[in-house]
């Protein structure tokens, strides 16, 4: 029997960046099911300016594909133009997560790539992982599998998600002369994306990542059929260089963790309600979870007392953002759609034009946790809202709820 100190189910971003914060003193195992690192891509690729700062201190990274300064908001036949200079760029995510692999096995990790994760057993002192090449040992175990973690499901934790909570996506990357390099687009038009948007994210060199993501619950026509509508009317000409299909699951577990096991990143549901983005998210949980691993390991404790730290981590975090997006999701499912109409009708007229600042954002969203009296863009946005009384309602709703 090989022997771990940890296995990590998934060679994604969440289960890479868990290995690269584990001590180099403990033996440490990917196990990822696909023949090769960060392919095949399922991801639309993008994180924000404030991701990358947090989590790379490194100058020329190799993974950065193309950054943007403006956001488009389309809803029906209307839209808004934004200015956001610091906002985000797109990765290559090929090249990424072997960046992220590289940096794991100079921390001494081992990844063994075409292995399935078959079956996980939790032993008295130690889970036992079943394998299509093999049985593994470990003293513990990060899941990092992905949509509906069936190895998390295996050790005892409910990761089934409702119908409601699960995005069906498809993806086309585009060629074509009309894209702005500078710019990404968001279409909430519920024509297209009833309960989600459409999406263009550009690559840069006049190609995008073009895709939309649908609520399942609300789907009445496949994604693909959907896409290829939206296509033929605001990108005719383009040329479809690539095309794919995933899904995404948001609304976080209520437990990610238990004994002997972590979970992280899509797995443990923490995309963007939004947006459906991963990348910050898996990285985030990642992190904890490779410095949860460190704790228990060093203790040699493995009870659901001390593996409950990396939860307490991760909503200290993040929560507070997810919490109020929920929120904001599940006001504008129960809307209908006069209201929709008049929600992006407002919002729209609030930020066209604006010039604003995602390090802003950031501390404002943040600063909410621990106080309401905040200063900066959030006065500011106070300031304007009193004009529209309809969605100055739905931004109280949020804060007070």
């Amino acid at each position: 029997m090989n022997k771990y100190d940890v296995i990590i189910i998934g060679g994604g971003p969440a289960g890479l960046h868990a290995a690269s914060n584990i001590s180099s003193e403990h033996k440490v195992l990917i196990i990822e099911k696909d023949d090769e690192i960060g392919e095949p891509v399922l991801c639309a690729e993008g994180i924000s300016n404030n991701t990358l700062k947090t989590f790379f201190k490194e100058e020329n990274l190799p993974f950065i594909r193309n950054r943007f300064s403006k956001v488009t908001i389309r809803y029906k036949e209307k839209s808004a133009t934004i200015e956001i200079p610091d906002m985000g760029l797109l990765v290559d995510r090929s090249k990424f997560d072997k960046y992220l692999a590289e940096k794991a096995i100079k921390k001494g990790s081992e990844i063994k790539l075409n292995t399935l994760a078959l079956d996980a057993v939790l032993n008295e002192d130690h889970v036992t992982v079943k394998t299509n090449n093999g049985d593994f040992e470990a003293k513990m175990v990060i899941a990092a599998d992905g949509v509906e973690s069936y190895i998390g499901h295996k050790l005892g934790l409910e990761t089934v998600c409702q119908l409601n909570d699960m995005y069906s996506c498809y993806q086309y990357v585009i060629s074509d002369n009309s894209i702005n390099d500078d710019e990404i687009v968001f279409d909430f038009s519920p024509e297209y994306a009833p309960g989600g948007y459409v999406w263009a994210f550009p690559r840069g060199e006049k190609t995008a990542n073009f895709g939309l993501g649908i609520n399942a619950e609300m789907m009445k026509s496949r994604p693909v059929e959907v896409l290829r509508a939206y296509k033929e009317k605001f990108y005719p000409e383009a040329k479809i260089i690539r095309a794919f299909s995933g899904c995404v699951s948001v609304n976080p577990l209520s437990r990610i963790y238990g004994e002997r096991v972590l979970i992280a990143g899509d797995a443990a549901r923490y995309a963007d309600p939004i947006t459906g983005g991963g990348i910050d998210n898996a990285l985030r949980t990642g992190g904890f979870a490779g410095q949860v691993a460190n704790i228990v390991l060093k203790e040699d404790n493995f009870s659901l007392k001390k593996m409950s730290i990396y939860h307490e981590l991760v909503e200290k975090d993040n929560w507070y953002s997810i919490k109020r997006q929920l929120q904001l999701k599940k006001m504008m499912s129960e809307m209908t759609e006069e209201e929709l109409d008049r929600f992006f009708t407002s919002s729209l007229g609030l930020f066209d034009g604006k010039k604003v600042f995602s390090s802003d954002f950031y501390s404002t969203i943040y600063s909410l946790k621990s106080t309401i009296k905040t200063t900066g863009l959030l006065y500011n946005l106070l300031g304007s809202l009193m004009k529209d009384k309809y969605l100055l309602k739905i931004i109280m709703r949020l804060l007070w709820q």
